[in-house]
């Protein structure tokens, strides 16, 4: 792949087994589901739950994807919406606001770097969600009742989603199979898949700008087939196979190195914080404002040098004195050399936008 070309960012392009395989596998005894994605691995998980008791009402965070709120909000009408600072991975959820043992809590490994501590005695069932940090340290060593993933975030594949119960839990409500709790596949979910991989696929292909808005529109026209589709639908043996092959792999290895060579280069500036903690290996480079105007400015600046940065997330605001997220990708696709490359643009947007200020 030219990344002169398709940049830097944005979804994954098709990336064979074969290059994946170099990768260390990583250990996963816990007992495990898998999915076309991680919301029909939240809703399999409630399924699960309502088979041992009733839910009263869904808590999530108010900082959550906004795709996956509109979502849930389709599928259940007693949702409610909690607040803490997403941005400060020592932030912890008020436990005596949670008392209720019918009620489910959705809490988040915010960008791989947060260790959630969930306490015994009465409380809701708690389902921990590690989309951004798919087999982090708090991933691996969670304590919640059940975990769920998206993991097209970390893995290179279309479509995937996870829901298991950690070692550690303290829930009686048993995973169990998901046979009973899923619908008919329409194959709407087999389309998407293959969308979504024809577009990962003409991603590698791309040899020319002009190329460009053929993977583009596949990518947009499968998204939208997964937002329409709100059964939870059972894998085809062979994209089940698929994620067993690519999932449990070391893909935070090669961001950790990644992030060691990047972060260090980035000039100290005002305008944004790079978001860490210690030996975590974080999502991806994490910088957060409290200023809209900056953050628009690095992303038009990034973008001009074909830089694609994501907004985690659009339309919604953190509750902290820093109010807004972008994240810039280091996984497995890039190099040493894409990393001075990713700082340098940076460094240089931090000298022009100083001067533009003073």
């Amino acid at each position: 792949m030219n990344n002169e070309i398709v940049g830097y960012g944005s979804f994954f392009h098709e990336i064979p087994l074969s290059e994946v395989e170099s990768l260390p596998k990583i250990e996963f005894d816990a007992e495990y589901e898998l999915f076309y994605s991680g919301r029909n691995a939240i809703k399999y998980i409630f399924s699960r739950i309502e088979a041992y008791r009733p839910i009263e009402t869904i808590w999530i965070p108010y900082y959550y994807c906004p795709f996956v709120k509109a979502w849930l909000e389709h599928n259940f009408n007693n949702i409610e919406y909690y607040t803490l600072d997403s941005f400060d991975h020592g932030t912890e959820i008020n436990w005596s606001e949670f008392r209720n043992a019918n009620d489910v809590l959705i809490v988040n490994n915010y960008w791989g770097i947060k260790t959630s501590r969930i306490p015994g005695g009465q409380r809701p069932v708690v389902i921990e969600d590690h989309s951004h940090g798919w087999l982090s340290k708090g991933c691996l060593e969670s304590t919640a009742d059940f975990c769920i993933a998206s993991l097209r975030k970390t893995v290179p594949l279309p479509l995937g989603g996870i829901a298991w119960k950690p070692k550690l839990s303290a829930s009686a409500i048993p995973l169990g199979e998901n046979r009973n709790e899923v619908g008919v596949d329409d194959k709407g979910m087999e389309l998407c898949w293959e969308t979504l991989a024809e577009a990962m696929r003409s991603k590698r292909q791309c040899r020319s700008v002009s190329e460009k808005s053929a993977y583009l529109n596949l990518h947009s026209k499968g998204e939208a087939i997964l937002q329409i589709h709100f059964d939870v639908l059972p894998v085809a043996s062979d994209k089940k196979g698929v994620l067993e092959n690519y999932a449990f792999r070391d893909y935070n290895s090669v961001k950790a190195k990644n992030f060691k060579i990047l972060a260090p280069k980035i000039d100290e500036n005002s305008f944004f914080k790079i978001l860490q903690n210690g030996s975590y290996t974080p999502f991806g480079l994490l910088l957060a404002f409290k200023d809209r105007d900056g953050f628009q400015e690095l992303k038009k600046y990034l973008i001009s040098h074909s830089i694609y940065p994501a907004e985690l997330w659009p339309d919604t605001v953190n509750s902290g004195g820093y109010k807004y997220l972008m994240n810039i990708h280091i996984d497995l696709r890039y190099s040493e050399n894409d990393m001075t490359y990713i700082a340098g643009c940076i460094n240089s947007w931090i000298q022009q936008y100083s001067q533009v200020l003073h």
